[in-house]
């Protein structure tokens, strides 16, 4: 009989197992996969019937879309199938779908309050997974917009928690000695570029940005005042030489 709504086992280390399919080629496994479909579908105990027929290698090929005759032929040879009343029989399947049958009978004739929760994998009809309702859908969108709404909102007060107001700026400002002029211009500074380091990675810790730009300010006043005594150094020596030579010309 067939069936519009199934399912069927499928066993991934029985298929990658099988010494019969690892005879042939890739494209004869894809279309031995799709026959497979059609003979659970069929439910004619493990044959492969179309409205009550075998399908000919030519309805086959019209099928997949492609010329199947040297694929049939390979399965066939490899012992993969065989032909049982002018049809492509497959024993493992015909057991399988003797099993499923006779469970999904056995199901169906208990009382409604006898049946357990949840419908056993094995019944054709009655599969276990379960569709939900518009109604479902929409409550299962709110809460994922909910979800996300939530984390955007976590990773922005993570973010603003980086990042300190100008009054936390200047009062670390003053409890580590920084000159307040030189702290505004660093908070203004990281304040445009959206608190980066270098323009690219976001400053982790603003404490300690601070210290640093601190000690990068009192090395550049150190620079500026070794350049103003050289300066006067160097207005020393062309006095003194100016002064020698008008000596030497006396």
């Amino acid at each position: 009989m067939k069936r519009d709504s199934f399912w069927f086992p499928f066993e991934p280390n029985r298929w990658l197992a099988n010494e019969k399919l690892a005879l042939v080629s890739l494209a004869s496994k894809g279309l031995w996969i799709h026959l497979v479909c059609l003979i659970y579908k069929a439910n004619a105990g493990g044959r492969l019937v179309i409205n009550g027929n075998p399908p000919t290698p030519e309805q086959i090929s019209r099928m997949v879309g492609q010329d199947a005759k040297p694929l049939l032929q390979e399965l066939e040879v490899a012992g993969v199938y065989e032909i049982k009343d002018g049809a492509i029989f497959h024993g493992g399947t015909a057991e399988t779908l003797a099993d499923m049958n006779k469970r999904s009978a056995g199901y169906a004739s208990r009382s409604t309050k006898d049946r357990p929760s949840m419908s056993h994998r094995c019944t054709i009809d009655e599969p276990s997974m379960h569709h939900p309702s518009p109604i479902d859908e929409q409550k299962i969108g709110h809460n994922n917009n909910n979800n996300n709404n939530n984390n955007n909102n976590n990773i922005k007060k993570e973010r603003e928690g980086l990042r300190p107001t100008l009054a936390e700026w200047i009062a670390f400002a003053k409890e580590i000695g920084w000159r307040q002029t030189d702290a505004e211009s660093a908070f203004d500074y990281y304040q445009s570029n959206g608190w980066r380091v270098g323009g690219r990675a976001s400053v982790k810790d603003w404490r300690a940005c601070a210290r640093n730009c601190q000690r990068r300010n009192q090395n550049q006043k150190k620079g500026d005042d070794l350049m103003s005594i050289s300066s006067l150094e160097f207005d020393g020596m062309k006095k003194v030489k100016y002064e020698n030579n008008c000596n030497n010309s006396k």
